[in-house]
């Protein structure tokens, strides 16, 4: 017997590609179910956002205030070994960028979506693991561990669960880029560290011989820092590496040092994002490399590009046959892994990011990339990445 599809689309996953895509969609007068195994709040890293992203919150009615958002001009790349620093500033790239971002507070800042996902109307359930899927021609069986939920169309929001990408055994690593993260936070920074940090707020990108660390002010005198490393990750890689530098011993000395954490296999992409009835969106489609902060901001553009066009499919009854891939989604991918590729794989931190003869126009064009605003058609930096592809398996 044929069950009934309950609702127009099952999104599984609440982070912020899940939510976006439920919001949009349940305000276009849809009926959605989101399914998220986590209880809310909960923790994530990946707190830095792009200026490229400040759109897609202004429309879900998000606003950048409270004790979520710490305001950022830009970033610096720091090396370690040689002491050059260089400092990019959002306000400096092409006409039409945003000039500023945020750093945030995941748990919350993830919870602010789901809220926005429940206000739009969509139906958020926590504690709903989905432990199987079946797509038919005329509906999809989502089945967790309390219920069978047959729905139109289905979502794979599960980050790096990859939901999807593990049915289908489509998940494919990005070997050349980093492994593994470990990372840990500190409160009640020191006067010193707030002082050096000022109103700019900047992320900091350290290149060292090891990899490569950050360090991310966050609201209430926090900060976040981490190491990526190309091997295995250690807390040992942490205390005895990026901790010892002149830099982290200046900005927590006194501070109280929260859990040291590890993460890693995060570099991903799914070769088969999407099918009849079904596609995957955020890191579950694909996750290049946390290095330029791009992951929250693809995912939930991403997010937004496939809810724009799934309700109006929905609304004719198509879905089974649109294509939903995104030339302009898949553009901005390929851009920030052409550039993660110079990144580590070429002189480029080194000569572009922190030379002193980057010309004026080119400096701008890789201001506007590292702020996310990948969506444009006018900046030549950019159309010499994506020229510049060197990896055969690149995104298309």
């Amino acid at each position: 017997m044929s069950a009934t599809p309950a609702h127009d689309v099952i999104v599984v996953g609440a982070g912020p590609a899940g939510s976006t895509a439920a919001a949009l969609l349940a305000r276009a007068g849809r009926s959605v179910l989101v399914l998220e195994k986590h209880e809310f709040p909960r923790f994530h890293i990946g707190e830095s956002l792009l200026p490229g992203g400040a759109a897609i919150l202004e429309r879900l009615g998000v606003r950048p205030e409270g004790d979520v958002f710490l305001r950022k001009a830009g970033a610096r790349f720091v090396c370690e070994t040689t002491g050059r620093s260089a400092t990019f500033a959002f306000a400096d790239a092409l006409d039409g960028c945003p000039p500023f971002a945020w750093h945030v507070e995941r748990a919350k800042f993830d919870t602010l979506l789901r809220d926005a996902a429940r206000e739009a109307g969509a139906d958020v359930r926590h504690g709903e693991t989905v432990r199987g899927v079946v797509a038919h021609a005329e509906r999809v069986d989502v089945r967790t561990e309390h219920a069978l939920h047959p729905a139109r169309f289905l979502i794979d929001a599960t980050g790096q669960d990859r939901l999807l990408a593990t049915l289908h055994g489509s998940a494919t690593p990005y070997d050349e880029f980093g492994h593994a993260a470990v990372f840990t936070h500190f409160t009640h920074l020191p006067q010193a560290a707030l002082d050096d940090l000022g109103d700019d707020n900047d992320i900091r990108v350290l290149l060292r011989d090891d990899g490569w660390g950050w360090m991310i002010p966050l609201t209430g005198a926090r900060l976040s820092i981490g190491l990526v490393c190309r091997g295995r990750a250690t807390p040992a890689l942490l205390d005895e590496g990026l901790l010892q530098s002149r830099l982290a011993r200046r900005w927590t000395a006194g501070a109280v040092r929260g859990e040291t954490r590890i993460v890693s296999d995060y570099s991903v992409r799914n070769g088969v994002p999407r099918g009849p009835r079904w596609a995957s969106i955020g890191d579950a489609a694909c996750f290049i490399d946390p290095v330029f902060s791009s992951g929250v901001m693809l995912a939930m553009r991403a997010a937004e590009d496939l809810a724009d066009r799934l309700a109006p499919a929905l609304e004719r009854g198509d879905e089974a046959d649109t294509d939903f891939s995104s030339p302009a989604c898949e553009r901005a991918v390929a851009t920030f892994h052409a550039l993660v590729d110079r990144f580590y794989n070429t002189t480029f931190a080194r000569t572009l990011l922190l030379g002193d003869s980057t010309g004026y126009e080119t400096r701008r064009g890789v201001l506007s990339v590292l702020a996310g605003d990948v969506w444009r058609d006018d900046n030549p930096f950019q159309d010499m990445l994506l020229a510049g592809r060197r990896r055969a398996h690149a995104p298309s």
